[in-house]
């Protein structure tokens, strides 16, 4: 089987991870890590929903806040996971905005918490190798950040007695109600 036909084979599972981002940026606000880190998560002003994998049916693409929201929450009732997304994450006392797509799950136009400027003078050099290395040390912390989201979710989703509950409390939410209504 070739990459392409897995990829596309595999979307579901990045369409319901990016659904369970936003009902953790909307119900719960944070998720503890396996390494016991917490990360507060956030829905930025984009999110597009389209059909399950498998299904026909027109992608709802939202932009801004409150006004489109509705609009987006109906879309979900009527089945629809989310395609795509901008998402802040805080972890460790940084903020990070970063726009995934369930295809990929790779996160594009990452946005670094800000970071102190160089210095100039004769030890300029090594006060640009600070700068690029603290850089790279925030896009590692990101990455490990969207990872260990990433990994609690496939837990929970794949353990036999956890997933259906997850999937429960999605479609509760996805209505309207909660899970014990």
């Amino acid at each position: 089987m070739d990459v392409l036909a897995l990829l596309n084979e595999k979307v579901f599972l990045g369409q319901e991870f990016l659904t369970w981002l936003w009902y953790v940026a909307e119900e719960e606000g944070s998720v503890q890590l396996e390494d016991g880190r917490l990360v507060d998560v956030l829905l930025g002003e984009r999110l597009v929903l389209g059909p399950m994998q498998g299904q026909e049916g027109t992608r709802v693409t939202v932009k801004g806040r409150e006004a489109s929201m509705a609009e987006a929450r109906q879309a979900l009732r009527r089945g629809k996971l989310v395609e795509g997304l901008r998402l802040g994450l805080t972890l460790d006392g940084e903020e990070y905005w970063l726009n995934l797509e369930a295809a990929e799950l790779a996160p594009k136009a990452l946005k670094l918490p800000p970071t102190a400027p160089g210095q100039g003078g004769p030890e300029g050099l090594e006060g640009l190798e600070g700068l690029v290395l603290e850089r790279i040390s925030l896009v590692d912390g990101a990455l490990r950040g969207l990872e260990g989201l990433l990994l609690v979710f496939l837990r929970q989703r794949l353990a036999s007695e956890q997933g259906g509950e997850l999937w429960a409390r999605l479609q509760a939410w996805a209505a309207g109600r909660r899970a014990q209504d």
